[in-house]
């Protein structure tokens, strides 16, 4: 007796008999298995031996397993020999096919087989490492000079086939530009600095140097020395012969003028002039010195041309960014009229889950620019986008938008103080909470506890608070904010600061205010960090400092705030002095009010009751 041509189903039936032997409790596990031997019915090809059935969607290497194991049964009953697939090409001995660029990487290593190391992994043309090596190496950038990955993915998307940026709009929350990882473990690239930037080891340099060679590829201007770059924006790693130091004065070439061009104060916030008259279109009221219409230039464009140039050329809008360096740090100054407004909208928030694109969608119909991306902090910002370079910049103004339903859920459990402590780390002016009065059950018995943190929004922590009823009324109100905005920009010039070795988030904040002091001594310029510094340094539970990584675990613990947390943390700096603090508790009780001695008596939101002492002693009693 033979085994038939077909195993189908004879492989289907014994999934039956796995299900039927299942106990009702595997709910999951049956659905499983019977997904698995719907799949195989629905097969038209042969399954014959055990590997084939990992063809059919839904069968792993488990239940191939369990199918081979109950196959060898069956053929042991039968008497027959067990079916044995025929060896592989590499089982027999036939060696691995010689391909033009294995080919090349022999050549280059003088005729000799490559060594595992090199041949271990060599990118697929046209993938995402494929890219990125050829743009590094476009852009000359070997150790120890480096480019951002901006920088990095604007010049590897014409090698590449796929994008190396995700796009949360048609929903690819995946770009090629995770290939990073792999050149990175290959030693084909190295990453450095905060906000990063990348360049090509040796290895990487000679990788990429043979898929030029192989596919004959050439470079919009070959590189000969390590002075050249391919973009202006990767320049910012060394100072060259344009980029010296520079504070107000310099950048000016006199003694700056105040500018009264906008009315208002700049330290206010924009809510107070942004929603005057909601039924009409809002404007920046100026006064009689404004200068609209008349064709004069603020302070800083009428010196731009001033400064010493290159001979023939003109830092203009439009022609590239005046480059100059403040306390050892790049920045760019970009003159009004050269870059334009939008705002960026995080890819979590949503109006529901079936209407994922609302807010994008929304703001389409009302001429209204804006992208959808995935945001290290805040719910939505505004960028300036230079028209030329292409460069994005952080505005002064954040939003982090919630229904009533959430706030009250993040103050029980504590996101509302963390999130507050990281939107003050930004240095925005314009810190905006966006409230969505929208009712749920979770909202009932947190009547008090909403008054209160609101009270504290707005009166403790100077944030401001945008009320809606639901989600269009948000966006009639997130467009109004928006037409104010583009007027204010339309008469300010940007210093864009761009710094290379940031140690942690309080020196992204320490940076801007540094700038801040020295340049915003007009009201016609304003400091702003990159995008990609913002995405970089403010991510949650990036560049965390010891001290951080204390307040944040303390967090976890039920009635500990993040003003208590602080307090905590600056007697005890890290979880080692708590941890040695407990133990040189003498008896249990004393360890029970050691937190009690020490904050009890401490003013307001930094109190620590005897309960919430015997709660950390707990924690920590039992580490």
């Amino acid at each position: 007796m033979s085994l038939p041509s077909n195993l189908k189903n004879l492989y289907a039936e014994w999934l039956q008999e796995f299900i039927s032997a299942l106990n009702p409790k595997q709910e999951q596990l049956t659905l499983t298995y019977e997904k698995a031997r719907r799949n195989l019915l629905d097969v038209d090809d042969t399954i014959y031996y055990p590997r084939d059935l990992k063809k059919v969607k839904g069968i792993g290497d488990t239940i191939m397993r369990r199918l081979e194991k109950r196959l060898k049964e069956y053929c042991d009953e039968l008497g027959v020999e067990m079916p044995q697939p025929a060896a592989s090409a590499a089982a027999r001995g036939t060696k691995r096919g010689t391909t033009t660029l294995r080919s090349n990487i022999t050549d280059v290593i003088g005729g000799e087989p490559p060594p595992k190391k090199l041949r271990k992994y060599i990118p697929k043309k046209r993938s995402g490492g494929y890219g990125i090596l050829l743009a590094l190496l476009e852009a000359n950038a070997v150790i120890p000079k480096g480019i951002s990955k901006d920088d990095t993915i604007g010049l590897a998307q014409k090698y590449c086939d796929h994008s190396l940026s995700p796009n949360f709009a048609t929903k690819e929350f995946k770009g090629a530009w995770a290939s990073i990882t792999a050149l990175k473990k290959h030693e084909f690239v190295f990453e450095e600095g905060r906000p990063k930037r990348y360049s090509l080891t040796e290895e990487g340099v000679n990788m990429a140097k043979i898929l030029k060679s192989t596919d004959d590829i050439k470079f919009p201007r070959e590189l000969e020395n390590s002075q050249n770059v391919a973009a202006d924006g990767e320049k910012d790693a060394a100072v060259d012969e344009y980029e010296f130091t520079a504070n107000y004065s310099e950048l000016l070439g006199v003694e700056a003028p105040f500018d009264e061009e906008l009315s208002f104060d700049r330290d206010k916030s924009l809510l107070d002039i942004t929603f005057q008259d909601l039924e009409s279109t809002p404007r920046i009221r100026k006064t009689a010195k404004s200068t609209a219409g008349t064709g004069h230039s603020s302070p800083i464009s009428s010196q731009y041309r001033s400064l010493s140039a290159p001979a023939g050329e003109t830092f203009t809008p439009e022609t590239k960014a005046l480059r100059r360096r403040f306390g050892g740090t790049s920045y760019e100054l970009w003159t009004k009229g050269s870059y334009e407004i939008f705002p960026i909208i995080d890819h979590r928030e949503v109006k529901s889950q079936s209407d994922r694109d609302f807010f994008l969608k929304a703001f389409i119909r009302r001429g209204m620019k804006s992208e959808v991306r995935q945001l290290a902090l805040g719910d939505i910002i505004w960028i300036a986008k230079n028209k030329k370079s292409g460069t994005e910049a952080v505005l002064n103004t954040i939003i982090e938008r919630k229904r009533l339903d959430d706030l009250a859920l993040s103050i029980r459990d504590n996101r509302f103080m963390e999130q507050k402590s990281r939107l003050d780390k930004t240095g925005c002016k314009n810190k905006y909470y966006l409230i969505e009065e929208t009712m749920s059950d979770v909202v009932e018995g947190m009547t008090e506890a909403l008054k209160t943190s609101i009270w504290l929004i707005l009166v403790y922590y100077r944030f401001s608070i945008i009320r809606t009823t639901n989600s269009d009324a948000t966006v009639e109100r997130l467009h109004s904010l928006h037409t104010v905005l583009q007027e204010e920009y339309s008469n300010r010039d940007l210093l864009v600061i761009n710094p290379h070795n940031l140690q942690n988030q309080d020196d992204y904040r320490y940076e801007l205010e540094k700038f801040r002091r020295e340049f915003e001594k007009s009201k016609t310029i304003e400091c702003c960090h990159n995008f990609q510094c913002f995405q970089e340094i403010l991510g949650k539970g990036e560049l965390s400092t010891i001290g951080e990584l204390t307040i944040h675990i303390l967090m976890f613990i039920k009635g500990i705030s993040i003003e208590k947390a602080v307090a905590i943390q600056s007697v005890f700096p890290t979880l080692k002095h708590i941890l040695t603090a407990y133990a040189e508790c003498e008896s249990p009780e004393e360890a029970k009010l050691l937190m009690f001695k020490k904050f009890g008596n401490a003013p307001g939101v930094k109190k620590i009751s005897k309960n919430l002492s015997e709660k950390i002693a707990d924690v920590f009693n039992k580490i």
